[in-house]
């Protein structure tokens, strides 16, 4: 992210208002956007249905 940027300036701003971090960091591997990269990594994105966010949210097993 570039501060100097102002959309990527603002963007970090209204995130802290809403209550989000912006990182640039890969999410910790437990958490649902963790375990959807890596069904992705191990099926292709092609495999990448909706029902595999919900299940991700949810914690349920992400099934090809």
């Amino acid at each position: 992210m570039d501060m100097d940027d102002p959309q990527d300036a603002g963007a970090a701003f209204w995130a802290q208002i809403l209550g989000f971090t912006i990182s640039e960091e890969p999410p910790p591997p437990d958490s649902p956007l963790g375990r959807v990269r890596a069904f992705v990594a191990e099926h292709g994105e092609d495999a990448l249905r909706g029902e595999h966010f919900e299940a991700a949210r949810e914690g349920r097993p992400l099934l090809p």
